[in-house]
């Protein structure tokens, strides 16, 4: 019975030790060079430049692929204006993934210098010099700070108001927007490609009033267009007010 419980003892401690060993091969294993960083990928990148994310992440070539702090290198470059977030992937043995999503443009705004660039939050992303490449609609009646950093929150009650409006509008009605005044939030008025303009009022039953105007200037572009109609007011509860313009002028 000793002889048994011996080597049951034995045994429990050997296989212990085979299991230290194996834990500390595998220790050193992965902290060997066999998986140093050698490629970095990007992916998701459409304004800022791959070599930009991989120069903010402070990441270096050569760094072994477990002892990279993942969570320092999100916080590193979700401090971009242009990265919205960032999640980071090991591939052993020898690549890190970084795959950004950056703040998508849905509006511009007039600044001082030319036209800003803000996305769903009103946050200040890209400066716009050329307006050709890109159909956004604009913003206007907002009063700015003359200096302005990128990643800064441009909101105020009228961008809130027009942003929240732009936001519930499909991609088909967003494209045919061209300007949105917003100087108060009570009083948006939308100017459409075609010259139309609607005088939306405040931000409420915003999906009616876009229904609304979709119904008009769409289904009814014959009739309702810019050479017939001087605006639309949606402004009270009750059916539109459509100015038509005076044929005899």
């Amino acid at each position: 019975m000793y002889k048994k419980r011996k080597n049951r003892a034995s045994l429990i401690g050997l296989s212990f030790f085979l299991l230290f060993c194996l834990l500390l091969s595998f220790y050193f294993f992965i902290n060997s060079a066999f998986f140093n960083l050698q490629e970095i990928k990007v992916s998701g990148c459409s304004i800022v430049a791959e070599d930009t994310v991989i120069k903010l992440s402070g990441l270096n070539l050569g760094t072994n692929l477990f002892k990279i702090n993942t969570h320092e290198v999100i916080t590193k470059l979700e401090m971009h204006p242009v990265i919205k977030t960032l999640s980071v992937s090991r591939k052993p043995p020898h690549t890190l993934v970084l795959k950004v999503e950056e703040r998508t443009p849905l509006a511009l705004v007039v600044g001082s210098d030319g036209y800003l660039a803000i996305d769903a939050e009103g946050i200040y992303i890209q400066q716009v010099h050329d307006l050709l490449n890109l159909n956004l609609p604009v913003i206007s009646g907002l009063s700015l700070k003359e200096s302005i950093s990128l990643g800064a929150d441009l909101t105020t009650p009228g961008l809130e108001a027009a942003l929240q409006l732009l936001r519930l509008m499909d991609r088909e009605f967003l494209e045919s927007v061209a300007e949105i005044r917003a100087a108060s939030p009570y009083s948006l008025i939308i100017k459409m490609l075609q010259g139309v303009e609607i005088h939306f009022g405040e931000p409420k039953e915003i999906e009616q009033k876009l229904q609304i105007i979709q119904e008009l200037l769409v289904e009814n572009e014959e009739l309702i267009n810019n050479q017939t109609v001087e605006y639309i007011d949606l402004r009270y509860n009750s059916l539109p007010v459509i100015k038509r313009k005076n044929k005899n002028l």
